[in-house]
């Protein structure tokens, strides 16, 4: 099948909006009419083809030329021969991590975490997308398609702070960008005594004052180490949550961090962090977690209950929307940090 899509087709900057072929559908597969797609931060750094990009993306996900996109929602229009777990008319997200279902962390219940993770043939840019069986996540029915293609990285979030109690805490969420937002909203849905978080956008920082943080703090202008601090009588914080990748920021995070608190690593940084190991963790008796992914699919269940129970809302974070054929607008306002989530439409 031939779909216009949004194409990486040249290892540089940018992308097309132009036909591509679909791969075929195996015995295991399903066809998926797409309703809504989400930029994510990685497309991000595909469309800008900065240094992780180009070192990273055909390695762990294909070949150019490939369709853009994983963040996605849809109908299912048509299955594999062999598929059993969902039909047609369902409507659904996606899982984008694929295991292998036979290595040693698969066989011990840390699938998420898989050896040899795979990805989608191909992405969902697209006015259809051929996924596996596997990733298939029917979505409540009072969810909206737009609302449910965020699902895939509101489940980062979730991930992240099932590791840590936040009830009554004082919690530093370490950048705004979507994940941030995600996180300092959920801290607030869990109890959290006071939240803060930091990032160098204006925008977004007023965003997260919107859903749910106390405290925004633009590091261009104040040191968010001695901020928290001052807020909490020199402690710093129990809970620290770092999402932003910023090497800077990281140790910034480990400096707020209180004594025996816990900080919860989901940035990347594109660089080698330099912490002080005996001051920001041995001496702290702190507990680090690194969180990759969703763990599947425990925290499908528990984002799709929060959502569709009414306890969480994310409609407020999708703040642009654009036709497909829009999509150079909606990659400049991800990259200039002037948006929360922005979804792509097919027409």
């Amino acid at each position: 099948m031939r779909v216009k899509a949004i194409v990486k087709t040249q290892r540089q900057p940018g992308a097309e909006f132009t036909g591509f072929e679909l791969p075929e559908m195996g015995p295991n597969d399903v066809l998926v009419k797409v309703a809504a797609c989400a930029i994510c931060g990685t497309d991000v750094h595909i469309y800008e083809w900065n240094d992780w990009a180009a070192r990273t993306f055909e390695k762990s996900y294909g070949p150019l030329p490939r369709i853009m996109g994983h963040e996605f929602s849809g109908e299912i229009v048509e299955t594999g021969k062999n598929v059993t777990k969902v039909k047609v008319g369902d409507r659904i997200a996606a899982e984008t991590h694929i295991p292998c279902g036979s290595c040693f962390l698969c066989r011990t219940g840390k699938q998420y975490n898989c050896q040899n993770i795979k990805r989608f043939r191909t992405g969902v840019f697209a006015g259809y997308a051929v996924i596996p069986e596997f990733s298939a996540e029917i979505i409540p029915e009072n969810v909206t398609y737009h609302t449910a293609s965020l699902f895939e990285p509101f489940g980062v979030a979730v991930h992240a702070v099932s590791y840590v109690r936040m009830v009554g805490d004082t919690v530093t969420v370490i950048g705004a960008g979507p994940i941030g937002l995600f996180v300092a909203h959920l801290a607030k849905t869990m109890g959290a005594a006071k939240v803060f978080i930091t990032d160098i956008s204006d925008y977004r920082l007023g965003l997260a004052k919107k859903v749910g943080a106390d405290a925004a703090i633009n590091v261009r202008n104040a040191d968010p180490v001695a901020v928290v601090k001052d807020a909490t009588q020199g402690l710093g914080s129990g809970i620290v949550i770092e999402t932003s990748g910023n090497a800077k920021a990281v140790k910034q995070a480990f400096e707020i961090l209180r004594k025996n608190g816990s900080l919860c690593m989901v940035g990347l940084p594109p660089e080698p962090v330099v912490l002080d190991a005996g001051a920001d963790i041995v001496w702290k008796a702190a507990v680090v977690y690194g969180i990759h992914g969703r763990d599947t699919f425990t925290t499908w269940e528990i984002a799709k209950n929060l959502v569709s129970s009414g306890r969480v809302n994310l409609e407020p974070f999708i703040t642009h929307k654009f036709p497909f054929q829009d999509y150079k607008t909606g990659f400049d306002l991800a990259i200039a940090g002037e948006a929360g989530k922005v979804l792509l439409l097919p027409e």
